[in-house]
């Protein structure tokens, strides 16, 4: 699952599938409306700060690429994603 492209609805489901986790995102591509529309799974933990390190530590790393640290928390799904 991980280093796979999901598009908005995806991310949305998996939110609710995975509670608990934090996601690292990379957007792949915005709407007009600045809105992420495909993402990047690059890694999930139920610890922010493995991600972080798992970030920090990334060869592919870009100061260009847009990343995003998700909460799963199925109550409050509202990231912010384009629905496609």
């Amino acid at each position: 699952m991980k280093k796979k492209i999901f598009t908005a609805d995806e991310i949305i489901q998996l939110h609710h599938d995975m509670p608990g986790y934090w996601l690292l995102l990379e957007i792949i591509e915005q709407d007009r409306d600045e809105k992420a529309t495909l993402l990047k799974l690059l890694d999930y933990s139920k610890d922010k700060e493995n991600l972080y390190e798992w970030l920090m530590e990334d060869e592919e790393w870009d100061w260009n690429k847009k990343y995003i640290f998700v909460f799963t928390d199925p109550s409050t799904c509202d990231i912010g994603l384009k629905r496609i």
